[in-house]
């Protein structure tokens, strides 16, 4: 499935989940399947969001974006998970205030069964969203799936909320509200990982230490590099740009430099398959041995 498929997969399933639960809230008086609702409604916002990036983002360089649109993911990624802090305070803001009001209890079945019937769907909406943006390197369509993960667990959060509200009686009513406050942490821890992981690649913050080794040991080993050094990567929209200083004969011609970086380049890309540009600088190795 491609990146666009699975997104307005999950666009089509979130907009029936969104109407229902926020309706089935304010019908049947559950706070807990009201957040789950408006959490549903947020998914579709997203599931936007990442649309207009997948539009845009993978276009190719230009004039004025000499090193591509990829940032465009990056800053989706980002606006995903600023809507998930802001729906996050929403929720536990009225949670809060509904803890300190009368509570109403809850009549009928239909706000647990909808609680219910979201887990799977949501779960396997996030295995197959999460699978596409592994395989694409598009963090816009992994945060999008993390999006789909926190609905299930919101979604699970609330069915307990709402069973306990229904079948402990008067005093089991302050469940559903505190369920929504659970729902509403959950959101905050979720919406600042991938703040700060957006926030990193804006920033250029260099691929993890493990990747920089793999990459620095093909340099190493490819023939006629003696050595290296000022190598530089960043992360840039689930895909890496990175530069490197190699070190050969200084007594090779210009075309056997040229040959060895292109090997260089050959190799890194065919090791680490999301590195998409690799600029290899040639230079004379000096060194007194």
């Amino acid at each position: 499935m491609t990146p666009r498929g699975v997104t307005w997969l999950g666009l089509v399933s979130n907009l029936a989940l969104s109407g229902g639960k926020i309706g089935v809230g304010i019908l049947f008086g559950s706070q807990a399947i009201l957040a789950d609702g408006v959490h549903s409604l947020t998914d579709l916002a997203s599931d936007i969001a990442v649309l207009i990036g997948l539009r845009y983002g993978d276009r190719p360089a230009d004039p004025c974006h000499p090193y591509g649109h990829r940032r465009m993911h990056t800053l989706v990624a980002m606006f995903i998970g600023l809507g998930l802090l802001g729906l996050a305070w929403e929720i536990g803001y009225h949670a809060v205030l509904s803890l300190r009001a009368p509570l109403r209890p809850i009549h009928g079945p239909w706000p647990l069964l909808l609680a219910l019937a979201t887990i799977p769907v949501k779960e396997l909406l996030y295995h197959l969203t999460a699978a596409v943006g592994r395989r694409t390197d598009n963090p816009a369509v992994l945060a999008n799936a993390w999006h789909h993960r926190t609905d299930a667990m919101s979604s699970f959060a609330a069915a307990g909320g709402i069973a306990g509200a229904m079948f402990l009686g008067p005093n089991g009513s302050v469940l559903d509200p505190m369920m929504a406050a659970v729902i509403a942490a959950f959101l905050v821890m979720a919406s600042a990982k991938l703040v700060w992981s957006s926030a990193g690649e804006l920033i250029d913050r260099a691929p993890g230490a493990k990747k920089m080794s793999r990459i620095a040991n093909i340099v190493l080993q490819t023939d006629g590099v003696r050595s290296y050094h000022a190598i530089r990567a960043r992360n840039l929209g689930g895909k890496v740009d990175m530069d490197i200083h190699v070190l050969v004969d200084p007594d090779l011609s210009v075309r056997e430099g040229h040959k060895i970086a292109s090997e260089v380049r050959r190799r890194i890309q065919k090791a680490e398959s999301n590195v998409q540009q690799v600029i290899v600088h040639i230079e004379p190795d000096e060194r007194i041995e």
